[in-house]
């Protein structure tokens, strides 16, 4: 056999052995980026705020949601009746997705909701927020407002200002802003049942998913 015919061999062993390793690793990324997927949307987090007993629930709903948003506010009290409803057989998940292309104020109020949390009141905090959405949502200092809820609440205000403006708390909201857009979601509310994205039309949507998942 020819030098240039070896070379030739050898080149088109290694081509051949890149597109096979191009192909396994595409594989493995694709792997990845499922499991990952799966994890974020079914999988409880030790910094998640959820309503429910989760040794109990028999459905997860997981929300991504912005509470400057309208939508999210006409969701509110139907998700407080669900949970009423349901009890214990289904547990809520609430996630930050601030649309901060629209909404001036989102990560601020979403701030104010992890700042309470940290002091046991995010629920409280989360529905004041939704309930005065239209005292602050055009609000151009609205961290003052923000603090007058938080002395409703009788939290620690110095702990609550700390909290409010850690960079540990901002962390946390744009993680989840950027988990939201990596999961493709287009707005808020977005809501997975048990995993699945759930395509709302109607308010009665959200609870047929959960009435399905509860006959399974």
């Amino acid at each position: 056999m020819s030098k240039k015919k070896n070379q030739n061999t050898i080149l088109l062993f290694v081509i051949v052995g890149i597109v096979v390793f191009s192909l396994i690793f595409t594989g493995f990324l694709n792997s990845f980026r499922f499991s990952s997927k799966k994890e974020i949307t079914t999988s409880l987090r030790e910094n998640d705020w959820f309503l429910g007993d989760k040794t109990k629930a028999k459905v997860i709903v997981i929300e991504y949601s912005d509470f400057q948003c309208p939508a999210c506010r006409a969701f509110f009290p139907i998700i407080k009746d669900l949970k009423k409803k349901y009890n214990d057989e289904i547990l809520f998940v609430y996630r930050h997705f601030p649309l901060i292309e629209i909404h001036s104020n989102a990560i601020l109020a979403a701030k104010a909701a992890e700042a309470a949390g940290n002091q046991n009141k995010f629920w409280q905090m989360h529905d004041l927020l939704f309930e005065r959405q239209d005292d602050w949502k055009n609000d151009k200092n609205p961290k003052e407002r923000f603090i007058s809820y938080a002395k409703e609440l009788d939290l620690d205000i110095k702990k609550f200002e700390e909290d409010f403006n850690s960079e540990t708390t901002t962390k946390k909201i744009l993680e989840q802003r950027n988990e939201s857009l990596a999961l493709g979601l287009r707005g808020t509310p977005s809501f997975f049942v048990n995993g699945k994205l759930i395509e709302i039309k109607r308010f009665e949507d959200l609870e047929k998913s959960i009435q399905e998942e509860l006959q399974k």
